[in-house]
């Protein structure tokens, strides 16, 4: 007969049914048992061997078992502890991963039994949470941890996992929970519920923890936690997040999102290394211009870089979760993320024991700021959003970005704000520079500027939505993603304006990709003319456009930005606008006048420009040299615009146009109202100018520098209608403060129809008709935190074997 290990010979006979305690004393096979190493291996793949049926059969045997486990997590010796806790999670993991008829009742049925399971399952959580909050090792801490992930994971729907009430439990102190939740969480309090109790114990050993990847574990647990039913219940993990005011733990926390973001960043480098510095690497792409080859192997074959980027990032993106809840609901960690680096943190760390060795992520030499790794990671994702996995957290990540730029505490981080008509402002000692470097995703073209220089975090910040336009047109349009990238310019372009900061950056590459999604979408217009969402889009995307054109002036940092802008109009004419609006029915006030003739330029071939003047390239630096002594009217040190080109109009309506949208009888859908009569003008006022020259000048050809040439001696000519577009961003903010929009709740119908610039504009916001969205996401984040915490506990062990031999 051949010999088998004890432990593989006992569950052999558990997994046949019988009992192999029989005929001895109780107590001391089981206390024998949970002494014995655990074989993973074998009892994972023995358990996965055995159909629904066959485990409903021997319940009584896995009744048995988990009882006895449970039991166990209590014993005095830390070595039974710790096997009843592995022992736990691979039934726990093994038997969630079968496809019952009825899961709950059957899981429940086969793992306790309908009578006891209120008593075990209490039992368990409260087992765990003793262990993560006591004097345990570290060793048994982690299992007790990865119990919990398994515990919580066990149902791809996290909502449906009927299991998770046990960590929502409430004793006595039910009513103290609802006064807790409206001041702020200490972590030193004696008087706390069980729920407070389990969110306390996570956050200790969140802080006691050395390893990056175990840390990130007990993150993204709170996120799942925090977003269990979080609709139909008072989730308490999500109160205390919000509530949460300790700014160790903070620091804690944005170490780890940096290192995470720098890790997944690190994967899509491995595929195609993008790094521009490299002298390898121009080499590289020099050849393969020319031979039309990669010297990668990997690259030679797209379909090979294609399926590597669609397995990224791993499962460590769960923790973005996590992420956003903070950033939504907790003004202090937003402040305390932001002003994080890790110089800053190394330094700290110093300070605090000089004879510890830094962690390799805090070194000098890998220094990131909180916001910086995090917009890095972002650019990458976003332009390798290409599967069903990737698009919720694309889509996740820019409501983050959104909730940033839409919150005027984070604009000393994101920009230079002057203090004065003439002085800008300089970063607190306590904050870090709002002038720096961030890797950028270059592996698709076409890529932006290179820009080699710090600058401003907003520039970063524009550069990742470009990005995300740019590489995202496609007639499966995530259309929710792209009204949120649309959102972040409004916001940052308005905020830009009431700060009078005038950012330096390559502007024509906004109007480029504008231009490039209003002809996109006027190009669509039939895929996509009966979905509600793509008409808001449409609508918001021609509101920006028109802002731009309203405001640049108040809002480039040279002339030649705004020049470009009105170079890209005449270029692309007026009719994508209109197409857009007939396709689209919107209604245009004031109506505009007969359209210009056009095609009298370009059916002789007379105008013939390229995608963008010659004369706007951006300077090499991103930072031009202060002009010395501004004039009293100067509101910016980086240069200033001519004056103003608007005039009053007497005769423009006070309400903006949102304001007197209404309801279509006929066309069963909301009526948006547009103005198109600055854009118009842009177009008009020029190309008449365009062709007066072409007249007067029979014999020459328009050219791009020329025609940019007219537009710059006519510029102050031009007067243009103050539309009150601010109202919009207004409208939006004041609906946040409130605690609609972005802050979850029903939004309420407010003067213009609703919280934004058009009714409705609720496409990144946690509203009844959008939370389909979030429960799309904890499906991913369920099976990411579920299969990563597999991973890091596979890896141990194979460690430990490694240093044990």
């Amino acid at each position: 007969m051949k010999l088998k290990e004890k432990f593989v010979e006992i569950y052999d006979t558990f997994l046949r049914g019988q009992d192999p305690a029989q005929g001895k004393d109780p107590d001391v096979f089981w206390d024998e048992l949970f002494l014995i190493k655990i074989n993973e291996e074998y009892l994972s793949t023995s358990l996965r061997q055995i159909n629904e049926d066959q485990l409903l059969a021997i319940k009584d045997r896995i009744n048995s078992i988990f009882l006895h486990a449970v039991q166990a997590m209590r014993d005095p010796l830390p070595q039974r502890r710790l096997h009843a806790m592995q022992t736990l999670t691979i039934v726990l993991g093994e038997i969630f991963r079968k496809k019952f008829h009825n899961w709950s009742f059957d899981v429940i049925h086969l793992l306790t039994g309908l009578t006891h399971a209120d008593l075990v399952f209490r039992t368990l959580v409260q087992g765990i949470n003793d262990i993560l909050g006591g004097d345990e090792s570290l060793a048994i801490k982690v299992v007790a941890l990865r119990l919990a992930v398994a515990l919580a994971c066990g149902n791809d729907n996290v909502n449906k996992n009927s299991l998770n009430e046990y960590f929502m439990q409430k004793d006595i102190f039910a009513s103290l929970i609802k006064v807790r939740e409206l001041s702020l969480f200490d972590l030193g309090t004696n008087r706390m519920t069980r729920a407070d109790q389990n969110l306390k114990n996570l956050l200790q050993f969140f802080v006691m923890v050395d390893s990056v990847d175990l840390a990130f574990e007990a993150m993204a647990l709170l996120g799942l936690l925090a977003n269990y039913n979080k609709y139909e219940i008072q989730n308490p993990y999500l109160a205390h997040l919000a509530t949460l005011n300790d700014d160790s733990v903070f620091q804690k926390m944005a170490m780890v999102i940096v290192h995470t973001c720098d890790s997944m960043r690190r994967g899509y480098m491995e595929v195609i290394d993008d790094d521009e510095m490299s002298a390898m690497s121009k080499l590289t792409s020099a050849l393969s211009y020319v031979t039309g080859m990669l010297w990668n192997p990997k690259a030679q074959d797209s379909s090979v870089t294609d399926a590597a980027f669609g397995l990224l990032p791993d499962g460590r993106v769960t923790l973005m979760l996590v992420f956003y809840d903070l950033v939504n609901s907790n003004k202090r960690f937003l402040h305390v993320f932001l002003n994080y680096s890790t110089s800053k943190a190394a330094a700290a760390a110093a300070s605090t024991n000089p004879q510890a060795k830094p962690a390799e992520q805090l070194t000098p030499e890998t220094t990131e700021t909180g916001l910086g790794s995090f917009l890095s990671f972002s650019s990458y994702l976003l332009q390798h959003n290409r599967t069903h996995r990737t698009t919720p957290y694309a889509h996740l990540c820019l409501i983050i970005m959104l909730i940033l730029v839409e919150d005027p505490n984070s604009y000393p981080l994101l920009c230079i704000i002057p203090l004065s008509q003439d002085q800008p402002s300089a970063p607190s000692a306590n904050s870090v520079s709002p002038i720096v470097s961030v890797r950028l995703c270059r592996q698709r073209q076409p890529v932006l500027p290179m820009v080699k220089q710090a600058r401003p975090m907003a520039a970063v910040l524009l550069d990742v939505i470009l990005g995300f336009l740019k590489h995202n047109m496609k007639k499966k349009l995530q259309i929710d993603c792209f009204r949120i990238a649309i959102a972040i310019l409004f916001s940052l372009a308005s905020r830009f304006k009431s700060l009078r900061v005038r950012l330096p950056y390559h502007w024509v590459e906004v109007w480029n990709t504008l231009q490039g999604l209003v002809k996109f979408l006027q190009s669509n217009a039939k895929v996509f003319e009966h979905h509600q969402d793509a008409r808001d889009l449409v609508a918001e995307t021609i509101d920006l456009v028109n802002y731009f054109v309203t405001y640049g002036d108040l809002i480039m940092p040279d002339p030649a930005s705004l020049y470009a802008l009105y170079y890209e109009i005449v270029r692309s004419g007026i009719e994508p606008f209109t197409d857009l609006t007939e396709q689209f029915s919107f209604e245009v006030l004031p109506p505009l006048p007969a359209p210009l003739p056009h095609h009298d330029l370009t059916s002789r071939n007379r105008l013939n420009l390229a995608s963008s003047p010659t004369t706007t390239t951006p300077p090499g630096s991103a930072l031009p040299s202060p002009t010395p002594s501004p004039g009293p009217g100067a509101t910016s040190m980086i240069g200033s615009p001519p004056m103003s080109p608007y005039q009053s109009y007497s005769g423009f309506r006070s309400t903006s146009p949102a304001a007197a949208s209404v309801s279509s009888a006929l066309q069963q859908q909301r009526m948006i109202i547009i103005d198109l009569s600055n854009i118009n003008q842009v177009y008009t006022f020029f190309f008449t100018h365009l062709l007066a020259w072409r007249d007067a000048n029979p014999t020459r050809s328009l050219g791009p520098d020329l025609v940019s040439t007219i537009i710059k001696n006519h510029y102050q000519d031009l007067t243009l209608t103050p539309i009150p577009l601010d109202a919009f961003l207004t409208q939006q903010r004041q609906a946040n403060a409130s605690g609609l929009g972005m802050r979850g709740g029903a939004a309420s119908p407010g003067p213009t129809g609703g919280s934004g610039p058009h009714p409705g504009w609720d496409g990144y916001s946690e509203v009844p008709g959008k939370v389909h969205f979030f429960r799309q996401l904890t499906r991913f984040v369920v099976a990411d935190l579920r299969d990563v915490s597999r991973q890091h506990a596979a890896q141990q062990g194979k460690t430990s074997m490694t240093t044990m031999a």
